[in-house]
Formats: structure tokens, sequence, C-alpha cells
């Protein structure tokens, strides 16, 4: 124990005088010397031992400082420490007993003697400082961890750790510091340390985070934000008038005149289809809008090539899909840093203004906190079919949104689109078709015998048979292809030929008229219910019977060729026995068994038929043929 407690309060006893020595050593009162007096000791007046450590010392010191680049850091030390062994022959020390020596020698510029070990303390410690060590102990152990003890717990093993110690100490035990005392060094650390060590850094960074600047746009369409939320209301479908749930709406927000540029509403989760119609609801031109709605007085102009697009780090945003098929028509795509809100605040502001403006007031509206229900039912509530609210949100938009001053009135969203005059790049007619087609979910395939095996359907067309004729296979053996699958129609895909740098479209093999109109969402689930079907068809008792009665026939058949073989009969002539079948016609249409009646005497069936139609020239059976 006692030499647990001197290495943790710094004593070495490879540096150390025997403790007899450091009981017999001469305490000289101070006072006796003039300070002015006082001379230094050199190095050789001290032991062997504490000369070589302090050599030791101060090589490891040059050793590391000629091969160090950076800092004085563990990840910059650890390295050039491991071959410290190797090349000096000596003892490494630990990174962090490393810099402390560093930080000695340095600070006393480069004087040896300030790397001369301390063990001259040895029975003289300060109490004050060892209780103070051991309260740093307690903080570090129990108060500062993930497990985020309370004051009073680290303040018990501090008193744990004291009582233990004095255990060990035969003269000066050591004097505890009062509960309060802990309690106000425990209060005094740094906020932010002290959230880092006990909740983690992210969450640190968001309590103590400065809100920074956005980078600001000088034109439309410059600075994109796109993101997903759920909508708290609950839909009726147009037809059978049932309640469908929550829709997901996905919104494109131009920072530079605030206006709502593209979105799409929807059912399914966020995915690359969610981003990428609300991107063609943004890239293209809206004049669909008033014949659509004619409710809607004001134009929607939004529309163009984004420079810049914002996004989170959703899955959706990260997929190579997305990233291939953006690069034509987005300059970058630029990804918030997790936990920093303000990269894209326009989007959020924007999802607040629309549910406290709109869908807060729709019948059938959600409450984020379950307990505010009440006796309120949304689904029995909800009334709006989605066909209304997908009016509703539109004359939102460019009606009200659009035409109100932001919350400082400096400007209005649709006349500060029109006072740039700069024009994002738009698109029209063959250019909208590439688009599309850019647009598309990206796959990589190989072109076979039977075309292109995608989204386990079959993809084939003439030119795509005469490019696999004619193109040269680089490796592999296998020729491959880019893809792109509008995913609201599977009835074809777009193929790159890369000779030619262009794509072609292939259809569907598909005599039925399945493909036709299907989205590839809907598909997959077409595909997944069959299986789970099939799964229910399944009977695995039945299977595991017939399997064991297949096998018990088998072992059957050769337990009885078994007991044949220890009849020790001569084995018959069988060179044309296969001949013989043919000509008996055995099969299922047919005999079991070559022999055709019933035999006469004692001989076994087999020998008989045997002995009486082999006999016969083999030349007599080569011909026999199967009508």
């Amino acid at each position: 124990m006692v030499d647990e407690f001197e290495e943790f309060f710094g004593i070495f006893d490879e540096m150390a005088a025997s403790e007899e020595e450091a009981d017999n050593q001469l305490q000289i009162p101070e006072d006796v010397f003039d300070e002015n007096d006082i001379i230094p000791p050199s190095l050789d007046t001290f032991s062997l031992e504490v000369q070589k450590e302090t050599l030791r010392r101060i090589k490891v010191i040059n050793f590391v400082e000629k091969r160090l680049e950076g800092g004085w850091t563990e990840k910059n030390l650890t390295p050039i420490l491991d071959t410290v062994e190797q090349t000096l022959s000596l003892k490494p020390p630990s990174w962090r007993i490393l810099a402390g020596w560093k930080k000695l020698y340095f600070e006393s510029g480069r004087d040896i003697k300030s790397l001369i070990p301390k063990h001259a303390q040895k029975g003289n410690r300060n109490k004050s400082s060892d209780s103070q060590v051991l309260v740093d102990e307690a903080i570090e152990k129990k108060y500062l961890t993930k497990e985020r003890l309370s004051i009073a717990e680290a303040f018990r093993y501090y008193k744990s750790r004291v009582i233990t110690i004095n255990q060990t100490i035969i003269d000066g035990a050591i004097e505890p510091i009062s509960q309060r005392t802990f309690y106000d060094r425990v209060n005094s650390l740094p906020p932010y340390e002290v959230a880092v060590a006990r909740y983690g850094k992210r969450y640190a960074d968001r309590e103590f985070r400065s809100v920074g600047q956005q980078i600001a746009a000088t034109k439309p369409m410059e600075y994109v934000e796109i993101d997903h939320t759920p909508l708290p209301v609950i839909l009726i479908d147009d037809k059978l008038d049932v309640p469908l749930g929550r829709p997901y709406l996905t919104m494109l927000y131009d920072r530079f005149s605030k206006c709502v540029v593209g979105l799409s509403v929807n059912f399914r989760d966020p995915s690359f289809d969610s981003v990428r119609k609300a991107l063609l609801n943004t890239l293209l031109d809206k004049s669909w809008l008033k014949e659509s709605y004619p409710c809607i007085k004001n134009d929607w102009p939004c529309h163009g090539k984004i420079d810049y697009l914002v996004v989170d780090n959703g899955a959706e945003f990260w997929s190579s899909s997305l990233e291939d098929s953006l690069r034509p028509f987005v300059t970058d795509i630029q990804y918030s840093q997790a936990a920093k809100p303000w990269r894209k605040t326009g989007i959020e502001k924007l999802f607040d203004q629309l549910n406290k403006g709109l869908t807060n007031s729709l019948p059938g509206k959600t409450f984020t906190n379950p307990t505010q229900l009440k006796d309120y039912d949304p689904k029995k509530e909800s009334v709006v079919r989605v066909s209304v609210f997908l009016e509703l949100l539109h004359k939102w938009i460019v009606d009200y949104y659009h035409m109100s001053p932001d919350a400082r009135e400096r400007a209005i969203p649709y006349h500060k689109w029109h006072e740039s005059k700069w024009r994002p790049n738009a698109y029209r007619d063959d250019e909208i078709l590439a688009l599309r087609t850019e647009l598309g979910l990206l796959n990589e395939r190989t072109i076979g015998v039977s075309g292109i095996r995608l989204h386990n359907r079959f993809y084939q067309s003439d030119e795509l048979i005469e490019y696999r004729k004619y193109t040269p296979v680089k490796s592999g053996g296998k020729l491959f292809v880019k893809t792109k699958t509008d995913p609201s129609d599977i009835s074809s895909i777009y193929v790159f030929l890369e000779s030619e740098k262009r794509y072609i479209k292939v259809p569907v093999v598909d005599n039925s008229g399945y493909t036709k109109g299907l989205s590839l969402f809907e598909h997959e689930r077409i595909q997944k219910v069959r299986k789970l079907n099939m799964r229910e068809l399944k009977n695995e008792e039945a299977l595991a019977e017939t399997y064991l009665y297949l096998q018990s026939r088998i072992e059957g058949e050769t337990d009885r060729s078994s007991r044949s073989r220890n009849k020790k009969l001569p084995p018959p002539k069988t060179g044309n026995t296969s001949k013989l079948a043919k000509f008996r016609d055995v099969g299922s249409d047919g005999p079991t068994s070559i022999v055709a009646n019933e035999p006469s005497n004692n001989q076994p069936v087999g020998q008989q038929m045997l002995s009486q139609t082999l006999s016969a020239n083999d030349e007599d059976l080569d011909d026999i043929e199967g009508y």
C-alpha cells in the first residue's frame, strides 16, 4: 500500500535513496544559512542513482525533440516513445510524465538540474497538498464521468480514500476537508468541462454554443435549403373517405428571397424519391399552377438551377444516386454539421410558420405531446381530403406567405425574388427530359444474354443488343453499364452508353402489362407480399415428413440390396439391362420391371429373365428406340 501511495504522489523508487538513507539524513534548519549565500547543489553531489535518472531524462527529451513534429501531445509522443527502448536501451516514461519533464526543463532555460528527481522530499509531504490530490482524484473518478454520480457520492469516495491512506501513515495523518469545502470545490469547476465529462461533447457544444452566421446569398437560387417534416394533421382519402395518416412534406427554401421554391407531399418516409420529386418541382417551370388550382391569384416564379443545395445529415441526402443525379444541375451540395441548426434556419422557421399559419387550424390536427389530446381523437375529427389540403397548401404559400413581409418588415419574398437582376437558368423541352432522366435512381448492372436484370425484372431492346455485340469488355468478362430508374414508373429504364455518351430508353420484358404505370415503391411492396404469401402457404411439417419418408425409402432399398447380396447368388449379366428397359417401356406409363411373365420354376425372377433374354446376341438389341 505504501508503494501505491508513493507512486500516486510522484515518488519513484528507482531514483530514490533507501528508506534508511532518508531517515538518517541530517535535518539542518533553513534559518542557519543566509538566503543570498545558498548555492544550489550540482548534479555530481547527488548519488549515482539520481545522476543516472537525471541523465536518462535528458537523453529521452533530446531524442524525442529531434524527431517530434507538432506539439508534445499523446498522439505525437506515443509513436516516438515506442522506439526509445530499442534505440537508447532506456526504459521510456509515459507521454504525460515526459511532457512534465519537458515543461520543467524548458521553463528553467534548459537547466539540467530541473530534471533532478525530487525524492529528497520523502518524509516531508505537505498534508494539505496530499488532501487536494485526493480531492481531484475523487472528482475525476466519480463526478466527472458518464455515470453522472452525485457530489455526495464523490465526497464519500474522497473520505474513504483519506481514511485508507491514513492507515498507512505512522506520523502526520492527512486532514480531510469538510463537505462544504468539497462541494465548493466541485461547483467552482468550469461548466463546459463538467458538461463534456458528464454528458458528452455534443451536448456541451449545444448548451454553450455561440450561434453562428449564415453565408449571405446575393441572388435567387444561390443557396437553397431542403428538409423534411411530418405534418401535424391527418388527411382523408379522396375516394374512400378514410383517414390515411400524417403526410410528409419535403420543401426547398431560397435563402436570398425567402421564397418556397419547391415541395413534395406524400405518405412515404423521407427517401431519395421524396428528394427527387421536390427537386423536379423546384427546377422546372410552374406554369401549371393556376390550371391545377384556379383559386390562386398570384404566379409562382421560382424555378431554375441551384448553385448550392444545403442539406442535413439524413441518409437520403448521402445516397450516391443524389450526388450523381445532381451533378449537372447543382454546383455543390453543402452538408450542415450535426447539432448546428443555425446553418439552415430558414427552412426550420418556414416549417414553424406553416404549422402556425395553416396546419394547426385544420380539423384532425395532432399534438406533439399525447397528454394534450385529452378527449380529442384526431382520426375521428379529420375531415380534410388530400386534394383539398394540397390546394390549401399551395394557396397559403403563393398568395399568403410569398406576399407577406418578414417579421422585421424589411422585404416581401415575392418582390425580393424580382428585385435581383440575376435570373437562374431555366430548363425547357429536351432539357426537361434530360433532367427527369438524370434525376433517376442510379444503379450499375451488367448486360447479359437476357438483357439487364434490375428490380427483379429483365430489360431488353434491339439497341441494347447491338451495343453488347460491338462494345469490347474491359475486364472480368462482363459489360457494366450505368442505369437510371424513374421511381414512379419501372416499365422502362435509361441505360447510359459509355462509348456514345448518351442514354437510351430500354423497356421491361413484360407481356402481362404488370409494370405499366407501376412505381418502384409499389413493386417492392408487391414482391414482399408475395414472399409473405409463399411463406404462409409453405407447410413446414409436411415438407419435413416428406423428406424423412424419402430418406426412409432410400435406406430400405439399400437394406434390401444388402440382404440380396448376402444370399451369395452369382451376379446376373447386366450388359443390356438398359436396352431391355427400353424394350419393355419401364417407367411411369409402363411396367416397373423388365420381367414380362410370372416365373414357372423356383429360379429367381431376375435370373430367369436374364438367362432367357440376355442370351441373345447383343447386337439384336442395339436398334431399340422409343416411339
